[in-house]
């Protein structure tokens, strides 16, 4: 190794020291890549990278769809839609064994496919349907293990704020990701569908049925949810038919979100007001994060530490499985540990080299890396999710932890299904 790769592994080392010393993980990577470059090579080199990386990031035509989502987002929690699309899930499956599991789980992929944010999905979803199921005899961590699993489909169904990043991070087409979560995301509700009914049958107790909805109930359920309908057709409908892309979606969603819910007064101005505040916070926090991450990629390509390390992996004579597997157990810490967007800034740059020289399709790892950072944030003993939930269904995070091991269970089989048939992700791209 040259002094430049030594000087790569100290400031990574400094990089790791200043996030678990709690410095924004934005922040942690500038400051790291800064110095990285200041020592390489000088002070004006390093400022002129700072100086110039946020304008770049900042006028990136596809950044501009990333509020643009955050804010539809926000509009559609705010409005109420989540209850009308758990009212209208539980009346035509609420019937069945872990009906009321299994309309929580198809409710978070129908509103993952207008929200983007398995978060936003996770706590809408749980502050709903945990009280039903809880009033129908449903065991406390049952329901709120799907609630928090269900609620990670969010950020694999497109569209995807994932997705969105993992595209920007590696110049993949973003409409292609999004095209390539929504068969994935579909077996995941199947799967976590799937679960709820076993254990219903297995133990009725734990799971019972309720009332069967009649049709006068399920037509009115369904009319509740035009607003929803007419928002998947125009985004999904748009990105796959070709019509938009998926950067004009997010403008095209958030423009729907603010007029059909000022349509049907589900929304108030203050509220509105809220919802486009909340989504530009979130903006802004992604915008730093991948300010960070370019600068600290373009300090690592000076070192060529990324291509060394790429090099010595690859002429590695063992299965390139035997590296996804080593991919996989790195991501189900980190997932443990870090946010998804985090996660995705401090891998990607530098394992996308490394699998895409293994000869693993690039759209794929994109859906291999969500799906590990998804299943990560509901693994215990950290699992930032499980936290959320805990604090949205007021239960204790023992019990959130209890509820979510047959779900990390499914999910072990589901990215076991995703690693065997690649092609169902590569299906619609």
């Amino acid at each position: 190794m040259t002094a430049a790769m030594w000087i790569g592994v100290a400031a990574f080392a400094l990089l790791l020291v200043l996030i678990f010393a709690r410095v924004p993980i934005g922040f942690a990577m500038i400051g790291a890549g800064f110095i990285g470059m200041w020592v390489l090579r000088d002070i004006g080199y390093a400022g002129s990278i700072l100086g110039s990386e946020p304008f770049s990031q900042a006028t990136n035509y596809t950044m501009t769809c990333m509020p643009m989502f955050c804010v539809m987002g926000s509009v559609i929690c705010e409005s109420g839609m989540g209850n009308k699309l758990y009212r209208w899930a539980k009346a035509f499956i609420g019937h069945i064994r872990g009906g009321l599991g299994m309309a929580t789980v198809c409710a978070c992929g129908v509103f993952a496919a207008i929200c983007g944010n398995s978060q936003i999905t996770a706590m809408t979803l749980g502050k709903i349907s945990f009280p039903e199921m809880k009033d129908a005899g449903y065991n406390d961590s049952l329901a709120v293990g799907g609630i928090a699993a269900g609620g990670g489909i969010g950020i694999m169904i497109p569209p995807s704020v994932g997705f969105i990043v993992y595209g920007m991070i590696t110049e993949q087409s973003i409409g292609k990701l999004f095209m390539c979560g929504l068969i994935p995301g579909i077996i995941q509700v199947v799967l976590f569908s799937l679960l709820y009914f076993v254990v219903a049958t297995v133990k009725p107790s734990a799971a019972p049925a309720s009332e069967r909805a009649g049709w006068k109930e399920r037509l009115s359920a369904t009319k509740d949810i035009w607003s929803i309908l007419v928002l998947l057709i125009i985004m999904l409908g748009g990105i796959y038919g070709g019509f938009f892309t998926a950067t004009e979606a997010g403008a095209i969603g958030a423009i729907g979100a603010v007029l059909i819910s000022l349509v049907t007064r589900s929304i108030s101005v203050g509220t509105l007001w809220r919802a486009v505040v909340d989504g530009a916070r979130v903006s802004a926090t992604i915008l730093i994060i991948l300010v960070g991450a370019k600068v600290f990629l373009r300090f690592m390509t000076i070192t060529n530490l990324t291509t060394y390390l790429t090099n010595i992996i690859i002429n590695l004579n063992v299965n390139r499985y035997v590296v996804l597997f080593c991919v996989f157990l790195l991501y189900l810490v980190l997932g443990c540990v870090f946010d998804i967007m985090s996660g995705l800034m401090l891998t990607v740059p530098f394992l996308f080299p490394i699998m895409t020289g293994l000869g693993f399709d690039p759209l794929w790892f994109g859906v291999f890396v969500v799906a590990m950072m998804e299943l990560g944030e509901i693994t215990p003993p950290i699992g930032l999710t499980c936290f959320m939930i805990s604090d949205a269904c007021q239960v204790p995070v023992s019990t959130v932890y209890k509820g979510v091991i047959p779900f990390i269970c499914v999910s072990f089989l589901f990215i076991l299904i995703i690693s065997a048939f690649p092609q169902l992700c590569l299906l619609l791209a």
